[in-house]
């Protein structure tokens, strides 16, 4: 009884360590932090404040007789940030699997294995937010079912570009 009771203890711990650490990652959950000046709430206010700004700045550039130009140049802008983006994102990942040798899990020290776990975790976390569009593990629909160990989600959460999740 003592020992279910430990290897149930132990479950709930590492349930928690590795949704902090992919929640952490990939900024699951619905709080937020006040100081955080890149928070959903402070990005769609920013995003609110140009949007109404937005008739303004086009009147003056169309007054100052600015070509499509401007557009297009905006438009490379844009394009080159995703692709440093994905730099980004394949340098990340290489830089795992460059120094990663394939582990087998005989003789490893339980400690070890819970730091590589959530290593692993934390990595793929940020590649994950890297996506575009970023992809979370469906955390909200996740039901382990009849096996207590099975705490990663099956599905996917997308956010497609017209979901008020989604900014660019």
């Amino acid at each position: 009884r003592k020992i279910i009771e430990k290897q149930e203890k132990d479950l709930e711990s590492l349930k928690d360590k590795v949704a902090n650490e992919v929640a952490l990652s990939i900024k699951t959950g619905k709080t937020e932090s006040l100081n955080n000046p890149v928070s959903q709430t402070r990005l769609k206010e920013l995003y609110d404040d140009l949007r109404c700004r937005w008739p303004k700045i086009k009147r003056l550039l169309k007054s100052n007789k600015k070509t499509s130009e401007v557009v297009k140049e905006s438009i490379k802008v844009r394009q080159h940030k995703q692709s440093a983006i994905q730099d980004l994102q394949q340098a990340l990942y290489y830089s795992r699997i460059e120094g990663h040798v394939s582990k087998t899990y005989k003789d490893v020290k339980p400690e070890d294995l819970m730091e590589d776990l959530l290593s692993e975790c934390n990595w793929l976390g940020q590649l994950m937010a890297l996506n575009n569009p970023p992809l979370q593990p469906d955390w909200k629909h996740h039901m382990p079912g009849m096996d207590a160990w099975h705490i990663l989600p099956r599905n996917f959460r997308y956010f497609a570009p017209d979901s008020s999740h989604y900014l660019c």
